[in-house]
């Protein structure tokens, strides 16, 4: 019997039965090194490279550090965040439980790459334990990449800053800590008498910062013309307002004196400033003298966040101006640039605000004002209180705010009427609708 001709290919002979044979295999043993290649050069992108060592990690407890709020423990701090900051690599410094008695004479200094991490919520109890009687700041943050978490700076009232956030930097995160207990020093004449007080001080030039889950509480100024503020993102001459800041889920109260004190303050920027892309949300914030939040730099979002005015005719002037101001707070909210959104805060308490929500902007626009809910107290209206309150402004959006117990609802100025009246400006959907005119 003649054999069956074996199946040819190209002139070359296959088995039958198909099995896949050793060109196959080397195929499938190609396309899995590929598939791993791309899988590492994807996580590579995500996540940077990976060290085949592991992350250096400093605890200040072995390094000597006390924490019994007795032993000075600032040379072992200084040293040892020095340490971390030196390796180059990121580098966790491990707080653990206690009270850390620190002197005021120089922030501790927190790098690239250095994550400073409580355990147990320690305090850093910052004391004149040495020469100096006051102290500019805290916690000194300059670099990339750098983390702050679990840990509560308590000033003693003679700190002036908690944590600067200093230019240049970027990628910053500050998470569950505290600050408290901040204010000028009680002599008139010390260099640090008429500095602003700040909770937590964001400098220009600054990019990817997130505050998120923090206290902020004490806050206060005591000099002749007296600035304070839980959070500032300030406006350094010559510098970028800082961007993409995300103020999420914190804590800010007890910010005084009346004179000029907010909860959260974006400064004003150069007018070649591009937009901030900030989001402050979730937030709550009561007793804070003169505002909740006040924002000058455009391209911010304000939403979801509680706003509590706590008074009730006990908000006293440290220094009794010409024309005091008889409503309990100016206001939960003041916008001062355009390209603003307010959106979905809830704003309450017993006190009376000469305006709840106000927009002064000039000729910009974008302003949008949607969905917020403003409760007055139980009551008549306090006299000359509104619940929205528009100045000179070019183009604006109120829709859809509930508002009860300001004896005006909406005031528009002439400029926003008139802006009104040419579609510049839209009003709807407001659940109180009476307006009137300056």
């Amino acid at each position: 019997m003649n054999k069956p001709a074996l199946p040819q290919l190209n002139g070359r002979f296959r088995p039958n039965g198909g099995g896949g044979g050793p060109r196959r295999r080397q195929l499938r043993i190609l396309l899995l090194i590929l598939l791993t290649l791309g899988l590492s050069w994807a996580l590579l992108l995500r996540w940077g490279p990976v060290s085949p060592f592991p992350t250096p990690t400093f605890n200040v407890k072995e390094a000597g550090a006390k924490g019994d709020g007795v032993t000075d423990d600032t040379a072992v701090f200084l040293r040892v965040l020095r340490q971390a900051a030196a390796t180059g690599r990121s580098t966790s410094v491990i707080v653990p439980p206690g009270t850390y008695l620190l002197a005021l004479d120089e922030p501790l200094p927190i790098r690239s790459g250095v994550t400073l991490r409580g355990l147990g919520r320690p305090v850093l109890k910052f004391r004149a334990i040495s020469g100096a009687r006051y102290g500019f700041e805290a916690l000194s943050v300059q670099g990339r990449q750098i983390r702050i978490d679990s840990v509560v700076i308590d000033g003693g009232a003679r700190l002036t800053r908690g944590i600067g956030i200093h230019s240049g930097s970027s990628d910053v995160q500050i998470v569950s800590s505290t600050v408290r207990d901040l204010n000028q020093p009680a002599e008139p004449h010390h260099p640090l008498a008429t500095t602003v007080v700040a909770g937590i001080m964001i400098y220009g030039d600054t990019t990817n910062i997130s505050i998120l889950g923090c206290t902020l509480t004490s806050i206060s100024a005591r000099e002749a013309a007296p600035v304070a503020r839980g959070i500032m993102v300030w406006s350094e001459p010559g510098r970028t307002i800082a961007r993409r800041v995300s103020m999420t889920g914190n804590l800010i109260s007890y910010i005084s004196p009346r004179e000029d004190a907010d909860g959260i303050y974006f400064d004003q920027p150069p007018s070649s400033s591009p937009l901030s892309d900030s989001v402050i949300s979730d937030n709550i914030i009561h007793h804070a003298a003169k505002r909740g939040i006040k924002i000058s730099a455009p391209g911010v979002i304000v939403k979801n966040n509680r706003i509590l005015n706590s008074f009730s005719g006990d908000n006293h002037y440290l220094v009794t101006p010409k024309d005091p101001l008889p409503q309990d707070m100016y206001a939960a909210i003041s916008i001062y640039a355009g390209d603003v959104t307010v959106s979905g805060n809830i704003i309450g308490g017993l006190g009376s605000y000469y305006a709840a929500i106000e927009a002064d902007v000039g000729t910009a626009s974008g302003v949008v004002i949607e969905h917020n809910v403003i409760e007055g107290a139980a009551g008549p209206p306090f006299p000359n209180t509104s619940g929205i309150r528009l100045g000179e402004i070019g183009g604006f959006r109120i829709i859809g705010n509930t508002i009860r117990g300001a004896e005006t609802p909406i005031r528009l100025s002439e400029e926003a009427q008139a802006a009104l009246v040419s579609g510049a400006g839209t009003l709807a959907e407001n659940i109180s609708k009476e307006v009137i005119g300056d």
